[in-house]
Formats: C-alpha cells, sequence, structure tokens
C-alpha cells in the first residue's frame, strides 16, 4: 500500500529490488523446495552477487532488472549478501538464544532490506541510514512478535532464549503451546510484551531518519511504518495471543494510520519538529 505514494520512477526501481528480495524470502519460505535445494539455490544468488553479476542464476530476467538498478544506484551487493546469509540460517531449524543474535538476525533479513533502498529513495547520510536499518529492524521485531506459534510449528524460535529463561519458561514449553494451539500464560505474554517494547524503541529511532527523506517519498516511508506498527497494537488487543491469532491490522486500523502519517509528513512539509510516532502509544 505505502508504495502508491512512492513517484512512478522511483516505485518502479523500488519494486524490482524488493521483488528481488521477496524472491530470496520465497526461496527460504514457502516450502515449495526441500532445504538443501533451497541452500542451493540461494548460494546461487550469493555467487551471482559476490561475482558481480557475472554467474548464471535461476532467473535471468529477474537477475537482469535487478543489476540494472544496482548499476544504476551503485549499490553495493554487500546487504543483499547479508540478506542471504540470514535467510541460510532459516532453512533449518533455528533457535535465538541471546538479544544480541536477535538483533543481528533482524539486520540480515530486515535492515539489510531497508539499508539496499535508501539511496532509492534519495537518503544518503549516515542519519537517514541508521534509521533505515532501525526501520528495517521495527518491522521485523514486529514480524516475530506477531508469528509466534506459526514459526514455532516450522521450527523456528526467535524469541530469545535468554528472554524466556528470564520469565522461567522452557523452550519445549512452548513448542507444546504451539502444537496444541493453547493460548500463552501470562509468562509468554510477558516475553511478547518485551519483543513489543523493543520494537517500539526501534520504530521510535526511524523516527530521527525523516528529515533525511525527500518530501515526494517522505509519505510513503511514513505510512509504512505507521500501518506495519499499528500490528502491535492488534497485539495488545488479542492478549499477546500470537500462538493462536494471526495479527492482522484491519481498516480502522490502517485509516488511523494513514492519518497519523498525513499529519506527521505535513508538520515535516512545514518545518515543524516531527514528534515520535504513536504505534499505540499516547
Amino acid at each position: 500500500m505505502a508504495s502508491r505514494f512512492l513517484p512512478r520512477e522511483t516505485r518502479h526501481d523500488v519494486t524490482t529490488i524488493y521483488a528481488f528480495f521477496r524472491y530470496l524470502d520465497d526461496i527460504a519460505d514457502t516450502g515449495r523446495w526441500d532445504p538443501r535445494q533451497a541452500e542451493e539455490l540461494l548460494c546461487s544468488w550469493q555467487a551471482w552477487l559476490v561475482s558481480d553479476f557475472a554467474t548464471p542464476v535461476p532467473n535471468p530476467s529477474l537477475a537482469r532488472a535487478v543489476a540494472r538498478v544496482y548499476a544504476r544506484y551503485g549499490l553495493p551487493t554487500q546487504y543483499a549478501r547479508d540478506l542471504i546469509d540470514g535467510l541460510l540460517d532459516d532453512l533449518f531449524p533455528r533457535r535465538i538464544r541471546s538479544l544480541p543474535e536477535l538483533y543481528h538476525y533482524c539486520y540480515q533479513v530486515a535492515g539489510a532490506v531497508g539499508l539496499t533502498l535508501a539511496p532509492l529513495l534519495g537518503v544518503h547520510c549516515r542519519p537517514g541510514q541508521s534509521a533505515a536499518n532501525a526501520l528495517g529492524i521495527a518491522m521485523q521485531l514486529t514480524n516475530i512478535a506477531r508469528d509466534v506459534g506459526e514459526d514455532l510449528r516450522r521450527g523456528r524460535l526467535y524469541l530469545p532464549i535468554e528472554d524466556l529463561a528470564r520469565f522461567g519458561i522452557q523452550p519445549h514449553e512452548l513448542e507444546r503451546l504451539a502444537s496444541e494451539f493453547r493460548p500463552p500464560d501470562h509468562r509468554l505474554q510477558a516475553v511478547i510484551r518485551l519483543q513489543i517494547m523493543r520494537a517500539r524503541q526501534f520504530y521510535r529511532q526511524a523516527v530521527r531518519g525523516y528529515p533525511c527523506l525527500p518530501p515526494r517519498v517522505r509519505l510513503a516511508i511514513i505510512v509504512s511504518a505507521e500501518v506495519y506498527g499499528a500490528i502491535l497494537q492488534v497485539i495488545e488487543r488479542n492478549h499477546y495471543d500470537t500462538i493462536r491469532l494471526r495479527a492482522v491490522a484491519g481498516y480502522d486500523d490502517k485509516a488511523v494510520a494513514l492519518l497519523r502519517a498525513w499529519q506527521m509528513h505535513r508538520r515535516l512539509s512545514h518545518g515543524v519538529n516531527c514528534p515520535c510516532p504513536s504505534f499505540g502509544i499516547a
């Protein structure tokens, strides 16, 4: 939805890069390929990036389109390579053990995406790049809080084990909850609440980069952040039950998010200091 607010020429290039990253993510996440086949496919794209787009890949037409955008903007390939590293780790059952490991994973699969897209959006300053990384991490933390049950049923545990231990939870307890589709108890609710708090901290960090955005693309980014941040409010309304329920921002949530985004964009356009977006915080 947010891409509709981008200028046409920018939208085409952003859509191309996003389609590339979506394609890579689908290799790792759809179950269409077994883990070894997916690993081989991802490694072929990794080699393509390392070779400066010289080696053969399974989707030549996509590769040509992506290479043109990379050449047009002089984009570094390191961020896409970092993304693939994160996706390769996702191919097999995994557990995140610590907060630094969680943040590194969020950078790989989301922050790196924001850093790749930043030059396409006219963001070149260090604060703007830091904000792009922060927004990606915020969105991935939102995904993790939203998809606890779904991830567990796929053999993935992204809630840090050190967080679980802090609240007296063993990983096998969560696996049982997910397999039996049972609601979270107060301990797991507290862990999910903690992830929401962290996500909101990163959304606030992203706000610092809004002044770095050219006015022609600023509204699209603010809309994206506000609409995605609204998912956190839905999780709260669902009493942190992301074992059985998938939190989805409804029409009313999106309408409120759009209004907030427009108001924030107007303040920035008139040179008024932009307050932190609420993301469910009054």
